[in-house]
């Protein structure tokens, strides 16, 4: 069976093959199942008790017994229409970030930066009493990604007028600046913790963080590893080929045909790793074996 033959390999383009939420491996969906659960036994209970425990308020940083609060913070919305939108936006963008980076590092993404943007909120309030309560912030850095990866991917605003994403990105900021200016906006609207996840969404872009690899920064042999960037394929694959008499033919082909069904097992298990984990969860060897396998593969299917 060929590389294009396999379910995991998909020529189609982004646009024309939107991705799909398969919940029994998807965070986006749990998180979507959380915030509307939690919406519900909040008008269930009345008087917004449930909030009133998750919400970030202006004391929150220095009682470090509530700190559990820059997360559940996220959790929790005013309203409907709060929670509608919210969701919404979740729904539409938070699949392509995660198949991008992975479920793992998806998750990781964007409880750091609902985290980030809690703590910055606390520290602007801190003598301004107060409380906040939503997911937007951590919203706004997953739909940042999505501007800063598919810049040209046509959107519809409000389902009618199509537009590109860097454009919608351009409105979504101006609006949030305008905003935090008090021109034009909500006060009732976080602007600036919508502003930091913008920010920390086009650094993590940019600057290729990848928030799930940090344990490993303490792993001697992730140092090991990058050390190691000189050869993509292991020596010992080759021996058979340079250590034979090339006036065998037939032990030749014969190690020329071991090498390539290795080659072959190496690309296959790279693939599924995207296919499971996302591409951005590769390795600089895998990156380069798998880049190698492509040219070899244009090179054999290049008309003579």
């Amino acid at each position: 069976m060929g590389i294009h033959d396999r379910d995991y390999y998909r020529p189609e383009s982004i646009y024309r093959e939107p991705y799909r939420i398969q919940p029994q491996q998807s965070w986006v969906f749990a998180i979507i199942v959380v915030n509307i659960m939690i919406f519900f036994a909040d008008a269930v209970r009345g008087e917004h008790q449930i909030n009133s425990m998750l919400m970030m308020t202006s004391q929150t940083l220095a009682n470090p017994l509530q700190w559990w609060r820059l997360v559940t913070y996220s959790f929790a919305h005013g309203d409907l229409m709060h929670l509608l939108f919210n969701m919404l936006a979740l729904f539409i963008f938070g699949p392509l970030v995660e198949r991008k980076y992975g479920p793992v590092e998806f998750m990781c993404f964007y409880f750091v930066t609902a985290v980030l943007g809690a703590v910055v909120w606390g520290i602007l309030h801190l003598n301004t009493p107060g409380a906040m309560l939503g997911a937007s912030g951590a919203i706004s850095g997953v739909i940042m990604i999505v501007i800063c990866s598919y810049p040209r991917m046509p959107i519809y605003l409000w389902g009618i007028l199509e537009m590109p994403m860097w454009m919608m990105g351009t409105l979504f900021i101006g609006y949030d600046l305008l905003g935090l200016f008090g021109i034009g906006g909500n006060s009732n609207v976080a602007h600036d913790v919508h502003l930091l996840g913008v920010g920390v969404g086009a650094l993590y872009w940019w600057l290729k963080w990848r928030i799930s690899d940090f344990p490993l920064l303490f792993s001697p042999r992730y140092w090991q590893e990058r050390k190691r960037r000189k050869r993509f394929f292991n020596p010992k694959d080759y021996s058979s080929r340079y250590n034979r008499g090339l006036d065998d033919e037939d032990d030749a082909d014969s190690a020329q045909s071991d090498e390539a069904e290795k080659r072959s097992e190496q690309v296959d298990a790279i693939l599924q790793k995207i296919s499971e984990k996302g591409q951005d969860s590769l390795t600089w060897s895998e990156r380069r074996i798998l880049k190698r396998a492509s040219r070899e593969m244009q090179k054999k299917n290049k008309p003579k």
